[in-house]
């Protein structure tokens, strides 16, 4: 990895053949493709020699299957199988700097949201889905944000069970961490030392991220060191699933360190399932097993004598409940599949909507982005894995707070996230090798997240191809009331509020930056709509679409125990099971769920 990444240094701009952005992506897809042909090659013999029946099997191998599939093999009587849709991780997909170029690469793939007028500037989303084990974790930014108390509270009340409110499922976030700063690690009430799934500080500080700090203080937002711990509002630098310089996923954490010497474990890479087995019997209906076509298009049915656990994510685990015959009948009956379970699958789909539309220039010293300094990023990070690459630009810096429109009665938890993302304006320095070549940057984007939406979403199967990529509706601003967009602009509004506490630091408001909305006076609220609106993007924090609830609960799909409504044997557990979408990044709070319902599993609940 360090060899290919420190080639072709002597260019000026890097768009040789050997710049290290292009090696990376060689690097990366080379990776992919010799896995998926090493597979190929072997499906045959896997066929014939492997068993056909097993314990769990575990339908996703993303940051809740590795989970999952870790925890349930740790009893070596227990057999699984993980089915993966994706290969293993490039080398390249560990550098944090380089984090951009993973979103696009052949370890995901890319979905187009249904456009709609109000968001996305009326094209329709891009959605990049991990397709690779480890899923999100392998290719995110790595950001450790658990949410809000009230969060899992609102998760017990809504389920009606106890076992998912904060004072409960903290034990669980503890469990899964291996928290290695001693600043916020000292807390055990809060975190946990010595779990599988590595977290800590990112070792380079991006030097524009000093007075974007003291920018959001004088505007009332103080430093908070540990948003994971005894409260959540303020700005902080939040730590990442990354430790010296390299990126750790649940796939590295918990999977990558047993698969080799656990017997009872088999992951199979490249596999797509294509329904889950189902079967009438004296009990009801039973999940039976899954039917999958492997690497080399065979297609194979395995059996589970305990459970199948769908947890592909939440686009992708009800698209395959619904190709098994469980979602809405009216949805399953245009389709012409047959309806076995009609429950409300691929609905309630929530996102934190995001918007990308107020930039700051940056110059040097600040932000130095000429190809020298990248050389250097380059020797530095290979002899020490540390400097710029060591870091995803930075994206570790931002602040959580409350509206004025926030919802009544919900105390201490923030609806309004800011975050901070460097880009590279080419017309400045001359072309690049590529768009996302931007671990050195000239532009700050400060970014707004709607962290408590009120519009949802759904997913469903596309008629003219029920297995390819599922339709996807993501209904930003779409409420009645226009509650997320008048909460998006106030965020917004903050965003422009910086400009002042930001003079004569060497960020400057550029005020060119969003051309489609020059017929508003910058900075009115008609612009920053206009922005909201043109500039919206995905947090990929895809969540609600297999909801949890109590029995009466029309709209879930699973009980408090992830139990599919009437069928037995089936459970969902990944971030689609997540009753209301938490109040940070949803990566933790999956592994988390992923942590529950493996004891949930094993406990035989």
């Amino acid at each position: 990895m360090v060899a290919s990444l420190a080639a072709g240094t002597s260019s000026v701009n890097g768009c040789d053949a050997s710049s290290p952005i292009l090696v990376f992506y060689a690097a990366a897809l080379s990776s992919i493709l010799r896995d998926h042909e090493a597979q190929k090659q072997s499906a045959s013999e896997r066929e014939r020699d492997e068993r056909t029946e097993y314990d769990y099997i575990v339908v996703g191998g993303g940051a809740a299957g590795s989970v999952l599939a870790a925890r349930l093999s740790e009893d070596p009587a227990t057999k699984v199988l993980l089915l993966e849709k994706g290969g293993h991780e490039a080398p390249e997909a560990r550098v944090p700097g380089l984090m951009i170029n993973n979103i696009g690469s052949a370890m995901s793939e890319l979905y187009k949201a249904v456009p709609e007028p109000q968001n996305c500037n009326g094209t329709g989303c891009l959605l990049n889905v991990a397709a690779v084990l480890g899923g999100g974790s392998t290719i995110n930014g790595m950001v450790f944000v658990r949410g809000s108390d009230v969060d899992f509270d609102t998760w017990a009340n809504l389920t009606g069970d106890d076992r998912w409110s904060y004072r409960n499922v903290l034990p669980y976030f503890k469990k899964s961490e291996d928290n290695l700063d001693f600043a916020v690690n000292w807390d055990r009430r809060f975190h946990g030392h010595g779990g599988p799934q590595k977290v800590s500080w990112e070792s380079y500080r991006h030097p524009a991220m000093t007075p974007l700090a003291a920018a959001l203080n004088k505007l009332g937002l103080p430093y908070r060191r540990d948003v994971n711990g005894r409260a959540q509002l303020g700005q902080t630098i939040a730590q990442s699933t990354q430790v010296d310089g390299e990126r750790w996923s649940t796939y590295r954490s918990y999977l990558e360190p047993v698969v080799a010497e656990r017997s009872n474990l088999r992951v199979e890479t490249f596999a797509i399932a294509r329904k889950v087995l189902l079967e009438e019997t004296v009990a009801g209906l039973q999940a039976v097993g899954v039917k999958y076509e492997n690497a080399g298009g065979q297609v194979i049915e395995v059996r589970a004598s305990k459970e199948v656990i769908v947890s592909a994510g939440a686009l992708n685990s009800p698209q395959l409940l619904l190709l098994s015959g469980i979602g809405p009948s009216k949805h399953l009956k245009t389709l012409g599949v047959p309806v076995v379970a009609d429950l409300p699958v691929g609905e309630g789909l929530e996102d934190h909507t995001g918007v990308l539309g107020i930039r700051y220039k940056c110059g040097p010293p600040l932000c130095a982005f000429d190809w020298e300094t990248r050389q250097e990023d380059l020797r530095q990070y290979k002899s020490s894995r540390e400097g710029a690459l060591a870091a995803t630009n930075m994206m570790q810096l931002m602040a959580f707070f409350r509206s004025k429109l926030a919802k009544p009665g919900t105390g201490h938890q923030p609806d309004l996230q800011l975050l901070f993302f460097g880009t590279t304006q080419t017309e400045e320095i001359g072309p690049l090798c590529l768009a996302g070549d931007s671990w050195r940057v000239n532009r700050v984007i400060v970014g707004v997240s709607l962290l408590r939406p009120e519009s949802k979403g759904w997913v469903r199967l596309n008629a003219s191809d029920p297995h390819g990529t599922p339709l996807v509706n993501l209904n930003f601003f779409g409420d009645d009331q226009g509650h997320d967009l008048a909460t998006t602009v106030e965020g917004l509004r903050v965003a422009v509020r910086m400009e002042e506490p930001l003079r004569n630091t060497g960020l400057t408001l550029d005020t060119t930056s969003n051309p489609q909305c020059a017929d508003f006076p910058m900075g009115s609220d008609d612009f920053l709509r206009c922005v909201a609106r043109t500039t919206t993007t995905t947090a990929w924090h895809w969540t609600g679409t297999c909801r949890m609830g109590r029995d009466d609960d029309s709209s879930a799909v699973v009980d408090s125990q992830l139990r599919v409504r009437g069928v037995r044997g089936l459970r969902v557990a990944d971030a689609s099971v997540m009753p209301t979408i938490p109040s940070g990044n949803t990566f933790a709070a999956t592994i988390m769920v992923a942590e529950v319902a493996a004891d949930l599993i094993r406990r035989g609940e």
